[in-house]
């Protein structure tokens, strides 16, 4: 090759380099980004929160033993650094099994005081005991970047924490509040709520959004949708904060159609609502709508009305 010619492709070869081969790699298909060093891990249904900085990766929800190690792989693909911190988002086997691989790496386990109660009083081996407890707040903070962790008392279970990502600002509330919109519960039976926190919780979570200016809020589940052309598709892992908003909406209409119906007699023996008389249009716009459904949430809110269970 001419003298002239081998400096500027020298240049070239290496100006190549220094823009690919320093960028981090791109996530595998079971990676969603959605902000500033935030991202989602995919496993069927299940989306897990993590983040990746400088210094170190925080992980959320390992979900069991298996998608622990798949999860793993998936942070190896994209940084060689090392998972410092495993958060459980509450106490539920289902999301927060299998944390045993970070911790063999060093990672410390965290986890609201009310879990580590719930995982001594009630033991699985899957379940690696957290490190690190909290009450009602802790920061995490690594790399420049933070998962501060926030306990507003029982809601979904007893220890749900909400995770606020910063500084991409993103929220997130394990189950409880899954984006694309606010929706009908999964189970209809609803044993995992706790009526008598269940407003005061998201009150104080519509005021944690207000308060940090938060605009957008992760999903914690996929769901399946029919898009362009009926075309299946998943649902988006990020929507607006007024999901939260909504969902509020949708539990305070229960509070106040159960009240209703015990002022009115329309409670049954068995503690079920007889639907003559509510408006049901108010619950119409609610995805997942199944009128069916609705006295058998209700009866858990009569439950507690009746008992304070």
């Amino acid at each position: 090759m001419n003298a002239r010619l081998r400096w500027p492709v020298l240049v070239a070869l290496l100006t190549l380099y220094a823009v690919t081969g320093c960028q981090p790699a791109p996530p595998p298909p079971d990676v969603e980004e959605v902000g500033d060093g935030v991202f989602l891990y995919r496993s069927g249904e299940q989306r897990s929160l993590f983040m990746v900085t400088d210094d170190g990766v925080i992980v959320t929800d390992p979900i069991n033993a298996d998608v622990a190690k798949k999860y793993r792989e998936a942070i190896a693909m994209m940084t060689d650094q090392p998972v410092k911190y495993v958060v459980y988002s509450h106490y539920h086997w289902d999301r927060v099994a299998g944390a045993g691989i970070f911790k063999d790496e060093g990672a410390e386990i965290i986890a609201q005081k009310k879990c580590v109660q719930r995982f001594k009083a009630n033991p699985n081996d899957a379940v690696v005991m957290p490190d690190i407890s909290f009450s009602d707040h802790y920061e995490i903070s690594l790399g420049g970047k933070s998962l501060d962790l926030y306990y507003f008392g029982p809601s979904h279970g007893d220890c749900l924490t909400v995770f606020l990502a910063r500084p991409a600002n993103l929220v997130q509330i394990v189950e409880l509040v899954n984006p694309p919109a606010a929706t009908f519960p999964a189970d209809p039976n609803v044993p995992y709520v706790k009526p008598h926190n269940l407003d005061k919780f998201f009150t104080a979570v519509e005021g944690l959004v207000a308060e940090k200016g938060v605009k957008q809020i992760i999903a914690s589940f996929v769901t399946t949708q029919v898009g362009e052309q009926g075309v299946e598709q998943m649902s988006p892992a990020v929507a607006p904060v007024s999901v939260i908003s909504d969902q509020a909406m949708f539990w305070n209409a229960i509070y106040s159609e159960v009240e209703k119906a015990r002022a009115e007699g329309n409670v049954g023996i068995d503690s079920f609502v007889r639907l003559k008389g509510i408006d049901l249009t108010k619950f119409e716009t609610y995805d997942n709508y199944k009128p069916e459904d609705l006295p058998v949430i209700m009866r858990r809110f009569v439950g507690f009305y009746d008992m304070g269970r």
